[in-house]
């Protein structure tokens, strides 16, 4: 099965929109289109994404963005709004399991607006977002990210789902899909990896 799948991606990589079984193989969609400049990802966490980019991406250089900040429970109702001794746990294991890849990676502690605000437009070739998951901080990541990215780029993200669940509330499929209706961009999502499915679309 697995093996069916990957042999499908091959074929669809130069498409324009492309369809990939699970976001593993994001970094594959990355190399075969040359995107091998510089992205970023937004909301951390441990850092095993961005592991997993930096292993198989071809890029020069990966920014990864997270404040590993805690919430009040009121405003952010999310498994991933943990005790500050637990994020910055989670900062330090970031920065230990990241520091093998050398310059190729930077990581940024700070919120994905902040991030945003010291970068050009149109200067990466990637950002994947996996940030709050509420519609209304989804909408804010979209617009203070998708003018960071080049024409011809991925803007992409993860936990594309709807509805209240153990981990938290979730709004992400809303807010990408009237973010990206509202901009004429086909949203594309993995189809191996449900319900925590991956999004993206390729910027014109």
């Amino acid at each position: 099965m697995r093996q069916v799948a990957m042999s499908a991606i091959r074929v669809t990589y130069s498409t324009p929109h492309p369809v990939l079984p699970h976001r593993s193989d994001l970094p594959l969609l990355l190399n075969r289109r040359g995107l091998v400049g510089c992205g970023a990802e937004v909301g951390v966490k441990r850092g095993e994404y961005s592991e997993v980019l930096l292993e198989s991406w071809n890029g020069r250089h990966l920014i990864s963005i997270d404040p590993w900040l805690s919430a009040p429970e009121t405003d952010y109702l999310d498994v991933a709004n943990v005790a500050q001794e637990t994020h910055d746990r989670y900062y330090e294991e970031t920065l230990n399991r990241l520091a093998r890849f050398g310059e190729r990676s930077t990581v940024w502690r700070m919120t994905g607006s902040e991030a945003a605000d010291r970068i050009p437009a149109h200067c990466l070739d990637f950002v994947y977002l996996d940030a709050r998951h509420d519609y209304v901080s989804v909408t804010q990541d979209l617009d203070a990210w998708i003018e960071k990215v080049r024409p011809g780029g991925i803007l992409a993200g993860h936990d594309y789902l709807d509805g209240t669940f153990a981990e938290g509330r979730f709004g992400v499929k809303s807010a990408v899909d009237d973010f990206c209706a509202a901009r004429g961009l086909p949203v594309r999502a993995t189809f191996a990896d449900p319900p925590w499915r991956s999004w993206h679309v390729v910027i014109p």
